[in-house]
């Protein structure tokens, strides 16, 4: 349901960073409309495509972590592909943007990294762990339902080894940040502009440290091996109700695509 309220809600979310004026609403109205076409017709039915293929593998028990891994570079490139979409129509928008519109967009990037790092401020690694373990099990009872102690268990021994990445991740927030505040600034030269927003938007990868995409790529495989244990040891229950809610899912995606 919320998918068919999209322009609204991006158009919203957008207004928490900046006021466009008339011609830019019109614009970025043009924009948007586009987009969601786009989207639409596009992206949905790859986006189904990939969890057909993700129920498959589970389903016939061939499910290796390091095909979880391709799974989530999957997932990323249809997030990149976004932003490829909209790059060429995006510069120029961003380049009829003012002084003070650039400086209140800076504003509130700069609010939320700062309730981002006080959020974690603090905090010990067993904490974190905690909370991390808290979500998962959320997750899990979402779509198993309630999880055994075992499986509780196995997530918690799993979760246990993943590396720690908090410190890394929030210096890369910061550093990407910083470059796109410098890309606003180059706003004037369309050929800089498009360079920058180009690496921020569609390879931010390039920014990470060597350590914390090694950190990533371990943490990806070895959830890997947490999704492949856990699937066997679901319970008929559990399975029924997995399957139905991504069969749901892989639905839904496939009827608005075609609506």
């Amino acid at each position: 349901m919320s998918y068919y309220f999209l322009d609204w809600a991006i158009e919203w979310e957008i207004e928490e960073y900046v006021t466009l004026n008339k011609p830019q609403q019109k614009q970025f109205e043009v924009m948007l409309d586009k987009f969601l076409i786009w989207h639409k017709q596009v992206e949905l039915p790859k986006y189904s495509s990939q969890l057909h293929e993700l129920l498959t593998q589970l389903q016939q028990g061939t499910l290796t972590p390091s095909q979880w891994v391709i799974q989530v570079q999957q997932a990323k490139g249809h997030w990149f592909r976004i932003f490829h979409f909209l790059l060429p129509d995006l510069i120029p928008l961003i380049a009829s943007l003012d002084d003070e519109q650039v400086k209140g967009i800076m504003k509130q990037l700069r609010k939320e990294e700062q309730e981002l790092s006080d959020e974690y401020a603090g905090k010990t690694n067993a904490q974190l762990l905690d909370e991390s373990n808290e979500r998962l099990f959320e997750q899990a009872d979402d779509w198993l339902g309630s999880v055994s102690e075992a499986q509780k268990s196995l997530i918690e021994a799993r979760n246990s080894q993943r590396l720690a990445t908090l410190d890394m991740w929030l210096e890369y927030r910061h550093e990407w940040l910083r470059q796109f505040e410098q890309a606003l600034s180059q706003r004037d030269n369309s050929q800089l502009l498009t360079q920058s927003l180009t690496l921020l938007m569609t390879q931010p990868d390039d920014l990470k440290s060597a350590s914390y995409q090694q950190n990533i790529a371990q943490n990806s495989e070895n959830f890997g091996s947490l999704i492949v244990e856990l699937s066997h040891t679901l319970s008929d229950k559990q399975r029924k109700r997995f399957n139905k809610k991504l069969n749901a899912l892989i639905v839904d995606l496939n009827e608005i695509s075609l609506d």
